[in-house]
């Protein structure tokens, strides 16, 4: 899986440029008000092989900013207040923090203020590995230099008590170059493993592998919900795999899988049957 594919970022549209204009605080004007509106979404998970240090362990999960055009920095700045209100003990980021990798180097540089008790960790997303691909190393100095871990085929071992839980973040695979083994391998030793891919477009392709997966449970987005939906469906998807994994919990090969909304828009500023979101889990092996 270390071939690198392509897609193009989905950036801002005529359309979409006049919608932002317009006044998305409208009741009216619904899915442009309903793209600015944000959920917090709190699950308990559970899994007998978490290790019972780790039990309360508080992890906010937060993919698809898609900070520019149609997320401003007070939509920023009231975010990252949210997020820290939550004090939880890990933040994860998702990926696709601007529109394109010139947007995300400028968004990290802004040097966003999360505030978790142990780390951030991030991944990157297809819009912050588009071209100039010079602009991927200087993305992961800005955001060391504000506090953030970036995760690119790499491993973080989160240990108490000669127990270990592993956060294992790939390259995006559209515009990336993702190494599912190089992972498998960081992380074999751990406990419990936490997969973080931008898009589920990762998993038929890993499923479909003798060897069963790697990873305990996975949280992505990319798909925005589907953005769009109409009776729990997607017309438009952003996915190779349509609507197969366009929300929500799933549970495939013994793994469980979270695909979120999101949180920002891409091509026009408007949501429809998928509200935007983000997540707060509490581990427990109980």
């Amino acid at each position: 899986m270390t071939q690198q594919r392509k897609k193009r970022a989905k950036m801002p549209s005529r359309l979409g440029r006049f919608l932002a204009l317009l006044p998305a605080g409208c009741a009216l004007l619904y899915p442009l008000y309903l793209a600015t509106r944000l959920d917090l979404c709190e699950h308990t998970y559970q899994n007998s092989k978490i290790p019972a240090v780790f039990d309360g362990l508080r992890i906010a999960y937060i993919s698809d900013i898609h900070y520019g055009t149609f997320l401003n920095d007070q939509r920023l700045n009231d975010l990252i207040g949210r997020v820290n209100a939550l004090e939880p003990d890990l933040i994860l980021l998702g990926g696709d923090y601007a529109e394109n990798s010139d947007g995300a180097l400028q968004f990290w540089q802004k040097k966003p203020a999360f505030q978790p008790r142990i780390a951030t960790l991030a991944v990157f997303g297809n819009h912050d590995r588009t071209l100039p691909e010079e602009n991927f190393l200087p993305i992961q100095k800005a955001m060391k230099a504000a506090g953030v871990i970036p995760l690119v085929n790499d491993v973080y071992l989160l240990e108490k008590e000669g127990n270990t839980i592993a956060f294992a973040g790939i390259d995006d695979y559209y515009n990336g170059y993702p190494d599912p083994e190089r992972l498998s391998q960081l992380s074999q030793d751990a406990d419990f493993i936490v997969f973080l891919p931008h898009t589920p477009d990762v998993f038929p392709e890993l499923f479909s592998l003798p060897q069963p997966p790697f990873f305990d449970l996975a949280l992505c987005g990319h798909t925005h919900g589907g953005q769009v939906v109409f009776f729990g469906y997607a017309p438009k998807t952003s996915t190779d795999c349509g609507n197969r994994y366009r929300s929500g919990w799933y549970h495939e090969n013994g793994t469980d899988i979270l695909v979120s909304n999101g949180v920002g828009t891409s091509d026009l500023p408007v949501r429809l049957g998928a509200r935007p979101q983000f997540h707060l889990l509490t581990l427990t092996s109980k």
